[in-house]
């Protein structure tokens, strides 16, 4: 009985030690493990809050153009170093173009008022053309048969 009473405390102690490891040893929430967003699948789900701490340790490490929300959205998955990690590796313009900036560079799409009746003209004439390409036909391959 001594004996079965001594294997069920090890056992506890080894199960209360595994989960204190499991759950991180990191200084306060902006070590711990991100909340994740797999229980978020659902309609009803609640987003949990992000740690003002692990949000103000990703803020210092990332370009102030990036939004609160998005930096927010980021840390339900990764760890600030993380986000600071991803974030540094996408290039200024690339940001930039994602936040809505307009960086006055060409091969942005600007939008100038409503289409008039000549550029509808122009998409349905377009349309039409596009429409009467024969794309299935790849040509006869009889011809390289041996």
């Amino acid at each position: 009985m001594k004996l079965l009473l001594l294997a069920v405390v090890v056992i506890v102690g080894v199960l209360v030690v595994l989960s204190l490891l499991r759950k991180g040893t990191g200084a306060g929430p902006v070590g711990s493990r991100p909340p994740g967003t797999r229980h978020l699948d659902e309609e009803t789900a609640v987003r949990p809050d992000i740690d003002p701490q692990a949000l103000a340790a990703a803020r210092a490490q990332v370009a102030p153009t990036v939004p609160d929300a998005v930096l927010s959205d980021a840390l339900l998955d990764a760890t600030p170093k993380q986000v600071a990690h991803l974030f540094s590796a996408v290039p200024a313009d690339v940001m930039a173009n994602a936040m809505g900036q307009n960086t006055g560079r060409g091969g942005t799409v600007q939008v100038q008022g409503q289409a008039t009746a000549q550029d509808m003209a122009q998409l349905r004439n377009l349309s039409s053309a596009v429409d009467e390409l024969d794309i299935w036909n790849f040509g006869d391959d009889t011809s390289h048969k041996a």
